[in-house]
């Protein structure tokens, strides 16, 4: 009796350490999230051990319990986790993957060198499968240390056809080391011997699934170098549309004061004849063109005047209603090109998303950049007849050729995150507004 509580005490513990790995496994690469109260994680740790317990009474490996519990934990995933769908498919997998693999090669090397059947070291309780289990959680914990001091959480930037390429060689790797591990059990009923070939089986299914995640980590490096380029060819297209805004300012300045010595003597020729209702109307025309050049505007830094005059410029020529209420101090610690940047590509997206506008009359963009507290706040909102955040909580495109667009909100991201800032945006009653904080001054590193 005794014999039996240490056994399921142990057993108990073994599922326990399995969903504890899953667990930081998953907070390694794709991130809590922050949105579930915290009671709920340790809550459905002590619940999902607890149902694996329960799942050992099950044959191990049966196709019933490989199912059950590859699918609870992509609930957990779903449910606890951020990331998108194919992020959640691809780290279950192949954390699944490596839980099947380390028991089975464990299995095998044991069964080699004890000379005991596969099938008894893993399902008797006895000294053997107390080995074969510390062996295999040791060797599982070591894999996933690897796979997330390489991966480090970082954005992915690969595209999604390649996601799922990936993703398939996870599955197919899982399903052959299955089928391989049930034939070696058939042939050992037989007195075959199979650990030679399970073993060259599983480690041909590691380097299968390691040369995957290689080219996995290679070709979202890769994206990410695109994407940077991308990042600072808008930055350089923006700084040249600033310049060129500038250049459009200065001309018509120095238009008005070449005009306004003739515009003088009109004024004083009309005078001179008596001509008063016509100098008056000529005075209101020319206050009325002195008003126009006024209304730009003006924050006294030049690269962001620049950017909101052009992009001022731009709405009003597509019917769009644009309300500005702009305030920068100073002596901030702020690039104006970051500046020009966040400003240049949020009005962008807002200007794109009131074309899709109708009727012109509902046409609008709200921006809002002023001081507040130790932090410049920016708030641009503008109409949407779509909903531009996806279910995990991201932006995404609207257009088709999704892999070479979204990389403003990209350029916007990177730049709050220089500047430890906080990003949020949110979609209500037709209405998608941007908001972020950036830090006025920033701690010397």
């Amino acid at each position: 009796m005794k014999e039996a509580f240490f056994w399921s005490i142990y057993e108990y513990l073994l599922s326990l350490i399995e969903v504890l790995l899953l667990y930081d496994f998953l907070d390694s690469t794709i991130k809590r999230n922050r949105k579930v109260r915290n009671i709920y994680y340790p809550l459905s740790i002590l619940l999902l051990s607890i149902f694996i317990f329960f799942l050992t009474q099950i044959n191990l490996y049966s196709m019933l319990r490989t199912l059950i519990m590859y699918v609870i934990f992509l609930l957990i995933a779903y449910k606890l986790f951020k990331g998108n769908l194919k992020e959640k498919f691809l780290f279950v997998t192949a954390f699944y993957f490596f839980l099947i693999f380390a028991d089975i090669l464990s299995a095998n090397i044991i069964s080699y060198f004890v000379g005991r059947n596969i099938k008894n070291i893993i399902i008797e309780q006895n000294w053997a499968r107390i080995i074969f289990s510390q062996i295999s959680k040791l060797l599982l914990f070591i894999i996933l240390k690897i796979i997330k001091d390489d991966y480090k959480g970082s954005n992915t930037e690969i595209p999604t056809h390649y996601w799922y390429w990936i993703l398939f060689v996870y599955l197919i790797s899982v399903i052959n080391l299955l089928v391989i591990f049930y034939i070696s059990l058939l042939l050992n009923a037989y007195a075959v011997n199979m650990q030679h070939l399970m073993v060259a089986v599983s480690l041909g299914s590691l380097f299968l699934v390691g040369m995957t995640y290689y080219i996995f980590i290679k070709l979202n490096e890769f994206y990410k170098e695109r994407s940077n380029y991308k990042i600072v060819e808008i930055k350089n297209k923006l700084l040249t549309k600033g310049i060129e805004e500038k250049e459009k300012v200065y001309k018509e300045v120095r238009r008005i004061n070449h005009d306004f010595k003739n515009h003088i003597l009109c004024i004083e020729n009309l005078l001179k004849e008596d001509k008063h209702k016509a100098a008056i109307n000529y005075i209101r025309d020319l206050k009325g063109e002195a008003f126009q050049s006024n209304t730009w505007i003006k924050t006294g830094n030049d690269v962001v005047d620049a950017i909101l005059n052009q992009k001022r410029a731009e709405g009003s020529s597509k019917n769009i209603n644009m309300d500005m209420k702009v305030s920068i101090p100073k002596d901030i610690n702020i690039e104006a090109l970051d500046l020009c940047v966040i400003l240049g590509n949020a009005l962008d997206n807002s200007i794109e998303a009131n074309e899709k506008i109708e009727d012109v009359d509902k046409r609008y963009i709200n921006i809002i950049m002023k001081p507040y507290k130790d932090y410049l706040f920016i708030e641009v909102s503008n109409p949407s007849i779509l909903n531009p955040i996806g279910e995990d909580g991201k932006l995404r495109t609207t257009k088709k050729d999704k892999e070479n667009h979204g990389f403003g909100m990209r350029s916007i991201e990177k730049i709050v995150e220089k500047y430890a800032g906080m990003l949020n945006y949110e979609y209500e009653n037709g209405q998608f507004i941007l908001n972020i904080m950036l830090p006025l001054l920033r701690e010397s590193s």
